[in-house]
């Protein structure tokens, strides 16, 4: 019914709003097509990296969502963020990524404690060249592969350390779903593991090209390693592996 009421309103150019339940949480979905619907009905594919971040998750804390894409992380985990304190912030640089990941929000009445940014997280400030697959939700867009990309367009860019600094809220967790771009992510967090550290990372490093290093070749087990963190868990999966990363007592 679902699919059906979708490709009606894709036929007559409108949204389509859903209320469903993932992972057997009650959600609202604003969404225009199909490549939403389904990315939406597999995050059982997530689930245990859900159960560890919600295990994860203490009140007060502070989590960055880098890689928001239409806020699915974003809205399971924002549920209860009211009354447990939590604030989260939401990365996606993707325009029509964005403004779903907004409309989410939104409908799901999180507009208090969850906060949608158009800019992706990096190593240096600027811009930067994001190429993009498909259509909104699909989760491909990538500033590291071209290839299979049907156009790119410029996006800002921030350091996590630049950006914690100016809106007053360092992260305290922290997930990374960037397509390959993790270590570039990672390298912008320098300066703050330095003075307020995260206590959790969640990243997914995906399992086409070399894309488990930092900028400078080493790998991204070693950087966090060197910097206080163990790895705390893993999960492989088709597209990778899930880790979460916790720093040391």
């Amino acid at each position: 019914m679902d699919s059906l009421k979708l490709l009606v309103n894709d036929l007559l150019g409108r949204e389509t709003r859903l209320d469903t339940e993932i992972l057997g949480q009650p959600l609202t979905l604003v969404i225009t097509n199909r490549r939403e619907l389904r990315r939406a009905r597999k995050m059982w594919h997530e689930t245990a990296l859900v159960e560890r971040m919600r295990e994860a998750l203490a009140e007060g804390d502070v989590l960055y969502d880098v890689g928001a894409n239409i806020g699915l992380i974003s809205l399971l985990m924002g549920r209860h963020a009211a009354e447990r304190g939590l604030r989260i912030h939401g990365f996606e640089p993707e325009p029509a990524n964005f403004e779903h990941l907004v409309r989410n929000i939104e409908a799901n009445g999180l507009a208090g404690s969850v906060c949608a940014h158009r800019v992706a997280l990096g190593a240096a400030d600027g811009e930067v060249e994001l190429f993009v697959r498909g259509k909104a939700g699909e989760g491909r867009h990538s500033i590291t592969e071209a290839r299979g990309s049907t156009a790119s367009i410029r996006v800002p860019v921030r350091r996590a350390a630049a950006f914690a600094a100016e809106c007053g809220e360092a992260p305290t967790v922290v997930k990374i779903d960037v397509e390959g771009a993790e270590g570039q992510v990672l390298a912008g967090f320098a300066d703050l593991l330095a003075s307020a550290p995260p206590r959790d990372f969640f990243l997914e490093i995906h399992s086409k090209g070399d894309h488990d290093r930092m900028p400078d070749g080493v790998t991204i087990g070693a950087w966090l390693g060197e910097r206080g963190y163990d790895l705390a868990w893993s999960s492989a999966r088709r597209s990778g592996e899930h880790r979460h990363y916790r720093a040391r007592a």
